[in-house]
């Protein structure tokens, strides 16, 4: 026993001063957390974590006094939950993103009518659609919405928009939004799908077509707060991935160039015509029962399949980067598009409208990156879709007119 306790007394010193060690370690390695998270949060209030390219900021009209703002705001944003299509935005004013009470963003809003026209009944719209619809680049009224909105009105045409789209959506979830909607009693005239991209990235992420962008998410988060050991392991990692410590490592890293994230693998030439067959598959399914959902509720739907980089013959130097570091993403792009010019279902369809091609005279700037448009765009865009919204507004009897 007394040899015993005299390895004890050794020992114990040792121990003593290993534990002093590690709460000091502890407490320093606290301490420098919370000061780099000011350092951070300082930072981030004059300049975005990922600021737009400098090209960007000197093409885009005005965006030396917005766009800075506007990717700051993008990343002030954030998400809550919201039943069957996983979440939507929180309620947010800015100075170049508003979004409402209810998670939709702000569309323009016009003048009050004259006299003449209160008793004029409105033309109902309600847009869907991923973050390019949403307005992701672009001031409140600078987005697709709300330039659809501006141009009826300068038609004469009296329209109330909603738009309901959001980031990362696909036309499935956009299809129960509808859903949802009619569910609650609204009724619309017109309703705008406005797709392609998400669709096809949530194909290539994901390894099959029909899935939400980032179902793996949903897949770990599922029954979490059942199993003790599955929360912690998740709250330990996502501290650890939030922290100030990693996203300072991370900026050191970049700057020696080491340590760099890999791309995700293209998929092989055996996969692509799967994925893409697949995605047009599940793209005309959901058109079909958003028709026959139309047919029943009195609405008349327009699908837009939208403009990307790899469909622009003409690319400027900027796009032509954002293309290159999205090179394992552009063969299914191309077979995506390959299958849409054979879909004989879309094209003798005339609520069908495919945009791949709307920048195919240009050589200037069009997009911000893959598949996110300027404002100038956004406006030539609108204006095609304007004429197609009053076009498909004045087929067949009892369709809403506009006042003139």
């Amino acid at each position: 026993m007394k040899s015993f306790l005299r390895r004890l007394g050794r020992i114990l010193p040792w121990l003593q001063t290993g534990w002093s060690i590690l709460g000091v370690t502890l407490v320093l390695i606290v301490l420098l957390e919370l000061g780099l998270r000011g350092s951070f949060l300082l930072k981030d209030r004059w300049k975005p974590q990922i600021p737009p390219d400098p090209r960007l900021v000197s093409e885009v009209h005005g965006g030396a006094d917005w766009l800075d703002v506007h990717y700051r705001e993008l990343e002030r944003i954030s998400d809550r939950w919201h039943p069957y299509v996983y979440f939507r935005q929180r309620p947010f004013l800015g100075q170049t993103i508003t979004v409402l009470a209810e998670g939709l963003r702000a569309t323009w809003q016009p003048p009050a009518w004259s006299d003449d026209g209160k008793g004029a009944r409105p033309l109902e719209i309600l847009m869907l659609g991923g973050s390019s619809l949403w307005g992701f680049g672009a001031r409140d009224d600078q987005t697709i919405p709300s330039l659809i909105a501006r141009g009826l009105h300068e038609r004469g045409v009296r329209a109330e928009i909603r738009n309901l789209a959001e980031i990362g959506y696909v036309s499935t979830q956009e299809m129960i939004a509808l859903v949802r909607e009619l569910q609650r009693g609204y009724r619309p005239d017109l309703v705008l799908f406005y797709d392609g991209v998400n669709d096809t990235t949530s194909a290539l992420l994901e390894g099959q077509p029909t899935l939400t962008t980032n179902e793996i998410n949903r897949v770990r988060e599922f029954n979490l707060l059942q199993s003790p050991a599955r929360l912690a392991s998740a709250l330990a990692g996502n501290l650890v991935q939030n922290s100030a410590l990693l996203r300072l490592a991370s900026s050191v890293a970049r700057r020696l160039g080491v340590g760099q994230v890999q791309d995700p693998r293209a998929p092989a030439e055996t996969e692509l015509l799967g994925l893409s067959l697949g995605v047009l598959r599940g793209y005309v399914s959901n058109v079909e029962m958003i028709e026959a959902l139309g047919k029943v509720h009195g609405f008349r739907p327009v699908f837009v399949w939208q403009p990307d980089i790899f469909s622009k013959p003409k690319l400027v130097p900027f796009e032509e980067e954002e293309k290159a570091k999205l090179g394992w993403a552009s063969p299914l792009f191309s077979a995506v598009h390959r299958q849409l010019e054979r879909a004989d279902a879309l094209a003798s369809n005339p609520g069908f409208l495919n945009l791949s091609g709307i920048f195919s005279d240009t050589d200037s700037l069009e997009f911000l990156d893959f598949c996110h448009t300027t404002e100038e765009a956004n406006a030539r865009i609108a204006s095609v879709l304007v004429s197609k919204l009053l076009e498909t507004a004045m087929i067949g009897p009892g369709a809403p007119t506009p006042k003139h």
